[in-house]
Protein backbone atom coordinates (compact mmCIF):
# COMPACT_ATOMS: atom_id res chain seq x y z
CA UNK A 1 0.00 0.00 0.00
CA UNK A 2 1.14 3.34 -0.67
CA UNK A 3 1.41 6.07 1.66
CA UNK A 4 -1.56 8.10 -0.48
CA UNK A 5 -3.84 4.70 -0.09
CA UNK A 6 -2.92 4.09 3.21
CA UNK A 7 -5.75 4.49 5.51
CA UNK A 8 -5.86 7.88 7.96
CA UNK A 9 -5.87 8.22 12.02
CA UNK A 10 -10.07 9.15 11.46
CA UNK A 11 -10.52 6.33 9.20
CA UNK A 12 -8.55 3.48 11.93
CA UNK A 13 -10.48 5.33 14.60
CA UNK A 14 -13.68 5.19 13.39
CA UNK A 15 -13.48 1.36 11.39
CA UNK A 16 -12.42 0.18 15.35
CA UNK A 17 -14.89 2.57 17.28
CA UNK A 18 -11.44 4.30 19.14
CA UNK A 19 -11.96 7.03 21.17
CA UNK A 20 -8.63 8.76 20.13
CA UNK A 21 -5.00 7.43 18.43
CA UNK A 22 -1.66 9.43 18.62
CA UNK A 23 -0.50 10.86 15.75
CA UNK A 24 2.78 9.81 16.14
CA UNK A 25 4.05 6.14 15.45
CA UNK A 26 5.77 4.67 18.77
CA UNK A 27 8.24 3.08 16.16
CA UNK A 28 9.76 4.54 13.50
CA UNK A 29 9.61 1.08 11.47
CA UNK A 30 6.45 1.12 11.01
CA UNK A 31 2.77 2.72 11.87
CA UNK A 32 1.99 1.58 15.49
CA UNK A 33 -0.07 4.45 16.91
CA UNK A 34 -1.34 4.33 20.59
CA UNK A 35 -4.49 5.36 21.18
CA UNK A 36 -7.91 4.28 23.50
CA UNK A 37 -11.29 2.73 23.02
CA UNK A 38 -14.58 3.74 23.59
CA UNK A 39 -14.45 2.53 26.92
CA UNK A 40 -11.44 3.97 28.15
CA UNK A 41 -8.99 0.89 27.43
CA UNK A 42 -5.24 1.94 26.46
CA UNK A 43 -4.77 0.41 23.07
CA UNK A 44 -2.79 -0.07 19.89
CA UNK A 45 -4.05 -0.31 16.68
CA UNK A 46 -1.34 -1.61 13.67
CA UNK A 47 -0.70 -3.55 10.09
CA UNK A 48 -1.83 -7.20 11.27
CA UNK A 49 -1.36 -8.38 7.17
CA UNK A 50 -2.45 -8.37 3.58
CA UNK A 51 -4.26 -11.89 3.86
CA UNK A 52 -7.64 -12.59 5.44
CA UNK A 53 -6.63 -16.15 6.42
CA UNK A 54 -3.55 -16.11 7.48
CA UNK A 55 -4.19 -12.58 9.77
CA UNK A 56 -7.52 -14.72 11.10
CA UNK A 57 -5.40 -17.90 11.83
CA UNK A 58 -2.68 -15.59 13.95
CA UNK A 59 -5.52 -13.93 15.79
CA UNK A 60 -6.72 -17.46 16.81
CA UNK A 61 -3.14 -18.72 17.73
CA UNK A 62 -2.65 -15.54 19.70
CA UNK A 63 -5.79 -15.31 21.60
CA UNK A 64 -5.15 -19.47 22.27
CA UNK A 65 -1.82 -18.90 23.71
CA UNK A 66 -2.81 -15.94 25.89
CA UNK A 67 -5.90 -17.77 27.39
CA UNK A 68 -3.26 -20.88 27.94
CA UNK A 69 -1.39 -18.74 30.04
CA UNK A 70 1.34 -17.76 27.80
CA UNK A 71 2.61 -13.97 27.82
CA UNK A 72 1.38 -12.49 24.11
CA UNK A 73 -0.71 -9.87 23.49
CA UNK A 74 -4.59 -10.54 21.26
CA UNK A 75 -6.69 -8.95 19.81
CA UNK A 76 -8.98 -6.78 22.06
CA UNK A 77 -12.23 -7.55 22.18
CA UNK A 78 -14.54 -5.10 20.46
CA UNK A 79 -18.19 -4.11 19.42
CA UNK A 80 -16.61 -4.50 16.14
CA UNK A 81 -14.70 -7.27 14.40
CA UNK A 82 -10.85 -7.20 15.58
CA UNK A 83 -8.89 -7.41 13.26
CA UNK A 84 -10.61 -6.01 10.41
CA UNK A 85 -9.85 -4.80 7.05
CA UNK A 86 -9.36 -0.82 6.94
CA UNK A 87 -8.33 0.22 3.18
CA UNK A 88 -5.92 -2.56 1.29
CA UNK A 89 -4.56 -3.91 4.67
CA UNK A 90 -6.04 -5.59 7.93
CA UNK A 91 -5.16 -3.91 10.98
CA UNK A 92 -5.57 -4.92 14.41
CA UNK A 93 -6.14 -2.94 17.85
CA UNK A 94 -4.27 -4.64 20.88
CA UNK A 95 -3.56 -3.47 24.88
CA UNK A 96 -0.88 -1.09 25.20
CA UNK A 97 1.25 -2.51 27.60
CA UNK A 98 3.52 -0.40 30.13
CA UNK A 99 6.70 -1.74 31.22
CA UNK A 100 10.22 -1.98 30.72
CA UNK A 101 11.76 -2.27 27.45
CA UNK A 102 14.94 -4.31 26.85
CA UNK A 103 18.25 -3.32 28.50
CA UNK A 104 20.51 -6.32 27.99
CA UNK A 105 20.31 -7.40 31.66
CA UNK A 106 20.83 -11.27 32.95
CA UNK A 107 17.45 -12.03 34.23
CA UNK A 108 15.92 -10.35 30.64
CA UNK A 109 18.22 -12.59 29.03
CA UNK A 110 16.79 -15.74 30.52
CA UNK A 111 13.16 -14.52 30.93
CA UNK A 112 13.00 -13.85 27.03
CA UNK A 113 14.26 -17.46 26.23
CA UNK A 114 12.06 -18.51 29.02
CA UNK A 115 8.68 -17.02 27.08
CA UNK A 116 10.57 -18.46 23.90
CA UNK A 117 10.17 -22.08 25.22
CA UNK A 118 7.09 -21.71 26.32
CA UNK A 119 5.34 -20.97 22.97
CA UNK A 120 7.19 -23.38 21.43
CA UNK A 121 5.76 -25.66 24.29
CA UNK A 122 2.24 -24.69 23.73
CA UNK A 123 -0.64 -26.85 22.41
CA UNK A 124 -2.63 -23.61 20.68
CA UNK A 125 -4.11 -24.22 17.32
CA UNK A 126 -1.92 -23.74 14.25
CA UNK A 127 -4.61 -24.30 11.76
CA UNK A 128 -4.72 -21.90 9.07
CA UNK A 129 -1.25 -20.21 9.96
CA UNK A 130 1.20 -19.86 6.81
CA UNK A 131 3.44 -23.22 6.60
CA UNK A 132 7.56 -22.42 6.02
CA UNK A 133 7.96 -23.08 2.06
CA UNK A 134 12.07 -23.84 1.37
CA UNK A 135 13.54 -20.82 -1.01
CA UNK A 136 13.78 -21.90 -4.55
CA UNK A 137 16.80 -20.29 -4.95
CA UNK A 138 18.97 -20.65 -8.02
CA UNK A 139 23.13 -20.46 -7.92
CA UNK A 140 22.66 -16.90 -9.96
CA UNK A 141 20.61 -14.98 -7.07
CA UNK A 142 22.99 -15.95 -4.79
CA UNK A 143 25.76 -14.63 -6.30
CA UNK A 144 24.22 -11.24 -7.02
CA UNK A 145 22.66 -11.05 -3.56
CA UNK A 146 26.78 -11.92 -2.62
CA UNK A 147 27.58 -9.32 -4.66
CA UNK A 148 25.38 -6.46 -3.53
CA UNK A 149 26.47 -7.87 -0.20
CA UNK A 150 29.86 -6.76 -0.94
CA UNK A 151 29.29 -3.78 -1.89
CA UNK A 152 27.91 -2.91 1.54
CA UNK A 153 30.50 -4.21 3.24
CA UNK A 154 33.25 -2.57 1.71
CA UNK A 155 31.66 0.66 2.05
CA UNK A 156 32.45 -0.33 6.06
CA UNK A 157 35.73 -1.17 5.47
CA UNK A 158 35.69 -4.37 7.11
CA UNK A 159 38.13 -7.46 5.51
CA UNK A 160 36.89 -10.13 8.17
CA UNK A 161 33.55 -9.51 8.03
CA UNK A 162 33.42 -9.32 4.02
CA UNK A 163 35.12 -12.41 4.04
CA UNK A 164 32.76 -14.03 6.59
CA UNK A 165 29.97 -13.45 4.29
CA UNK A 166 31.61 -15.07 1.24
CA UNK A 167 31.92 -18.40 3.39
CA UNK A 168 28.49 -17.92 4.45
CA UNK A 169 27.29 -17.75 1.09
CA UNK A 170 29.34 -20.76 -0.64
CA UNK A 171 28.24 -22.92 2.93
CA UNK A 172 24.58 -22.40 2.05
CA UNK A 173 24.91 -23.46 -1.10
CA UNK A 174 26.69 -25.89 -0.67
CA UNK A 175 24.46 -27.57 2.51
CA UNK A 176 20.93 -26.05 0.77
CA UNK A 177 19.62 -29.22 -0.59
CA UNK A 178 20.87 -31.38 2.32
CA UNK A 179 19.16 -29.51 5.07
CA UNK A 180 15.71 -29.62 2.98
CA UNK A 181 15.56 -33.29 2.77
CA UNK A 182 15.91 -33.39 6.84
CA UNK A 183 12.24 -30.95 6.35
CA UNK A 184 10.73 -34.00 8.29
CA UNK A 185 13.13 -34.23 11.29
CA UNK A 186 12.25 -30.40 12.12
CA UNK A 187 9.79 -30.29 14.74
CA UNK A 188 6.87 -27.26 13.54
CA UNK A 189 4.94 -24.91 15.60
CA UNK A 190 3.17 -21.90 15.71
CA UNK A 191 5.58 -19.09 16.10
CA UNK A 192 6.45 -15.24 15.55
CA UNK A 193 9.32 -15.06 12.52
CA UNK A 194 9.82 -12.00 14.52
CA UNK A 195 11.43 -12.82 18.36
CA UNK A 196 13.51 -9.82 19.06
CA UNK A 197 14.23 -7.69 22.01
CA UNK A 198 12.02 -4.51 21.00
CA UNK A 199 8.97 -6.87 20.48
CA UNK A 200 9.15 -7.68 24.34
CA UNK A 201 7.81 -6.00 27.52
CA UNK A 202 8.45 -6.77 30.75
CA UNK A 203 5.73 -5.89 33.42
CA UNK A 204 6.64 -9.10 35.40
CA UNK A 205 9.34 -11.85 35.46
CA UNK A 206 8.24 -12.86 32.53
CA UNK A 207 8.08 -10.72 29.54
CA UNK A 208 5.17 -10.00 27.11
CA UNK A 209 5.49 -10.61 23.55
CA UNK A 210 3.95 -7.32 21.81
CA UNK A 211 4.26 -7.74 18.05
CA UNK A 212 3.14 -11.20 17.49
CA UNK A 213 1.42 -10.99 13.61
CA UNK A 214 4.24 -12.01 11.37
CA UNK A 215 4.60 -15.53 11.91
CA UNK A 216 3.51 -19.29 10.93
CA UNK A 217 3.79 -22.66 11.23
CA UNK A 218 7.68 -23.40 10.96
CA UNK A 219 10.45 -25.31 12.50
CA UNK A 220 11.23 -24.08 15.93
CA UNK A 221 14.72 -24.89 15.42
CA UNK A 222 14.16 -21.61 12.81
CA UNK A 223 13.65 -18.91 15.29
CA UNK A 224 15.95 -20.17 17.76
CA UNK A 225 18.31 -19.15 14.76
CA UNK A 226 16.41 -16.23 14.30
CA UNK A 227 17.39 -15.13 18.07
CA UNK A 228 20.87 -15.67 17.67
CA UNK A 229 20.88 -13.42 13.98
CA UNK A 230 18.71 -10.51 14.99
CA UNK A 231 17.84 -10.56 18.49
CA UNK A 232 19.51 -7.16 19.26
CA UNK A 233 18.48 -5.84 15.84
CA UNK A 234 16.86 -2.31 15.91
CA UNK A 235 16.99 -2.17 19.40
CA UNK A 236 18.28 1.13 20.93
CA UNK A 237 19.27 0.48 24.31
CA UNK A 238 21.00 -2.80 23.15
CA UNK A 239 25.00 -3.56 22.89
CA UNK A 240 26.04 -3.07 19.68
CA UNK A 241 26.46 -6.39 18.54
CA UNK A 242 24.71 -9.47 18.79
CA UNK A 243 24.22 -11.65 21.96
CA UNK A 244 27.64 -12.77 23.58
CA UNK A 245 28.12 -16.25 24.53
CA UNK A 246 27.40 -16.20 27.82
CA UNK A 247 24.20 -14.15 27.21
CA UNK A 248 23.43 -16.99 24.49
CA UNK A 249 23.45 -19.71 27.35
CA UNK A 250 21.73 -17.88 29.98
CA UNK A 251 18.68 -17.57 26.91
CA UNK A 252 19.30 -21.27 26.39
CA UNK A 253 18.55 -21.78 30.21
CA UNK A 254 15.26 -20.15 30.21
CA UNK A 255 14.10 -21.82 26.53
CA UNK A 256 15.30 -25.30 27.78
CA UNK A 257 13.16 -25.20 31.33
CA UNK A 258 9.95 -25.78 28.97
CA UNK A 259 11.61 -27.30 25.10
CA UNK A 260 13.99 -30.17 24.96
CA UNK A 261 15.42 -29.88 20.92
CA UNK A 262 15.95 -33.67 19.62
CA UNK A 263 18.71 -35.17 18.26
CA UNK A 264 17.99 -34.34 14.76
CA UNK A 265 17.69 -30.47 16.02
CA UNK A 266 21.16 -30.73 17.56
CA UNK A 267 22.57 -32.46 14.62
CA UNK A 268 21.04 -30.00 12.07
CA UNK A 269 21.83 -26.79 13.87
CA UNK A 270 25.35 -25.41 12.26
CA UNK A 271 22.85 -25.95 9.01
CA UNK A 272 20.18 -24.37 10.23
CA UNK A 273 21.85 -20.96 11.67
CA UNK A 274 23.84 -20.81 7.98
CA UNK A 275 20.12 -20.87 6.65
CA UNK A 276 18.64 -17.92 8.74
CA UNK A 277 21.69 -16.26 8.84
CA UNK A 278 21.73 -16.31 4.82
CA UNK A 279 17.95 -15.88 4.06
CA UNK A 280 17.36 -13.44 7.23
CA UNK A 281 20.52 -11.86 8.31
CA UNK A 282 22.33 -11.15 4.64
CA UNK A 283 18.63 -9.11 4.43
CA UNK A 284 19.10 -7.17 7.26
CA UNK A 285 22.70 -6.17 6.07
CA UNK A 286 21.25 -5.31 2.66
CA UNK A 287 18.15 -3.55 3.54
CA UNK A 288 19.28 -1.02 6.50
CA UNK A 289 20.25 1.86 4.95
CA UNK A 290 23.00 5.19 5.16
CA UNK A 291 21.37 6.53 8.55
CA UNK A 292 21.73 2.81 9.98
CA UNK A 293 24.84 2.61 8.93
CA UNK A 294 25.31 5.77 10.40
CA UNK A 295 24.37 5.24 14.33
CA UNK A 296 27.00 3.60 15.98
CA UNK A 297 24.88 1.06 17.77
CA UNK A 298 23.60 -0.46 14.68
CA UNK A 299 26.64 -0.47 12.82
CA UNK A 300 28.36 -2.74 15.52
CA UNK A 301 25.78 -4.70 15.49
CA UNK A 302 25.53 -5.23 11.99
CA UNK A 303 29.00 -5.84 11.25
CA UNK A 304 28.97 -8.08 14.37
CA UNK A 305 25.91 -9.71 11.98
CA UNK A 306 28.06 -9.84 9.29
CA UNK A 307 30.97 -11.77 11.40
CA UNK A 308 28.52 -14.08 12.71
CA UNK A 309 29.60 -18.24 13.10
CA UNK A 310 27.92 -21.36 14.14
CA UNK A 311 30.53 -21.56 17.04
CA UNK A 312 29.54 -18.64 18.83
CA UNK A 313 26.23 -20.35 19.59
CA UNK A 314 26.45 -23.60 20.89
CA UNK A 315 23.34 -25.94 21.86
CA UNK A 316 23.90 -27.77 25.08
CA UNK A 317 24.08 -31.32 24.29
CA UNK A 318 21.56 -34.08 24.06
Amino acid sequence: MSNDDAPTLTELAQAFGLAQLHPDSLTRFARVHRGRTADGVDAVVKVAGSRADSVSAMARWQRDLAAGGVPVVAALDLAVQNPQQVGEDWWVVYPFLSGAAYAGTPEQIETAGELLGMIHASDSATEGMRDYEWPDTPHEEVLADLETLEGVLSAQGDPEALAAVRDLAGRWWENKEALEARDADLPRCGLSSDYKANNLIWTALVPTLVDPDNGGREPRLFELAFVATLFHNECDDAPARLLNQQEWSLFLTGYGRHVQLTSAELELWPLVLDHILWEEGTWVLEDNDDRAWADPRQRGYLLDLARATVDRFPLPPA
